[in-house]
């Protein structure tokens, strides 16, 4: 288990800007509950910066909504891979700025890892919106099959199934 931050995750992003062929960043294990900046400072190198990162992994970092606000901005931009296991703070209004960054015609994401979240009807309706018109996603890790947070219901089953099957 790390520690960096903010401070330490804002010296990273600074670090990708002369390290542009780093392919996977691997920051799991990081208290980042208060670090929104940071966040918000990684996703705009990832808008702004001609990075090869294809995979981020943000496994158990302790990310809330205001944090995933931040990095949906300009993560699906670069990476191909977001991995968010265990980041249990995030709700429905924080997979809602996914769900938009998801929409977004320049959106390149292809693999989603949401494990270990607590995940209700209202976090699949806001994922589903997001998969509307989405042409990137090929993989949504969403649920664990041992979790016991899992609360959805046909309802929140079936905004998914909808937009899955979507082919417009």
């Amino acid at each position: 288990h790390n520690s960096i931050g903010n401070e330490g995750l804002l010296a990273v992003v600074e670090a990708l800007h002369t390290c542009t062929c780093l392919k996977h960043l691997d920051l799991s294990y990081n208290d980042f509950s208060s670090a929104a900046s940071g966040l918000g400072s990684l996703s705009d190198c990832l808008q702004l910066t001609p990075v090869t990162l294809d995979y981020l992994e943000l496994r158990y970092c302790c990310i809330n909504n205001e944090g995933l606000q931040e990095l949906a901005k300009g993560i699906s931009y670069q990476c191909k891979g977001l991995d968010l296991d265990g980041n249990r703070s995030i709700s429905s209004s924080g997979l809602t700025y996914l769900a938009t960054a998801l929409q977004s015609e320049s959106c390149c994401l292809e693999n989603l890892y949401l494990f270990g979240m607590l995940v209700g009807d209202d976090s699949v309706e806001a994922l589903a919106a997001g998969l509307k018109g989405n042409q990137s996603l090929t993989c949504l890790h969403l649920l664990d099959p041992d979790s016991i947070d899992v609360s959805v219901t046909a309802a929140g089953w079936f905004a998914l199934s909808a937009a899955l099957c979507d082919t417009s």
